[in-house]
């Protein structure tokens, strides 16, 4: 998913037509509403963790966390960069399994320097 968002990102897109293949709900708009008025270069340092599984559940659900090191990814938005100075935030998903596919159903983005 986060590899659409930085194509998408990069190429000054206003959605990405693949983000569906990864995402869903909340997540889906989340990612949507980030390309949104905004260009970038460089891409994200991401190292997520699986921190909870519940494949018994329907769906069944993987828990995930992530500290997204954005020093090499520089978002601009109307000229300005974002994020400038403390470039590390905590990031966790909620990633269900629907059809046979993987999809991230539910992403929280915390403030710069939450980890």
């Amino acid at each position: 998913m986060w590899d659409v968002v930085v194509e998408g990102a990069r190429e000054g897109s206003v959605g990405h037509p693949d983000l569906s293949d990864y995402a869903q709900g909340q997540a889906l708009e989340l990612t949507t509403d980030m390309l949104q008025g905004v260009t970038a270069s460089g891409e994200p340092e991401l190292d997520p963790e699986v921190v909870m599984t519940d494949l018994d559940a329907s769906p069944s659900t993987v828990s995930i966390e992530d500290c997204i090191d954005s020093s090499d990814w520089l978002v601009y938005e109307d000229g300005e960069t974002t994020g400038v100075g403390e470039r590390r935030r905590a990031a966790s998903a909620e990633v269900v399994l629907v059809e046979e596919q993987w999809l991230v159903d539910d992403l929280w983005l915390e403030d710069y320097g939450s980890c």
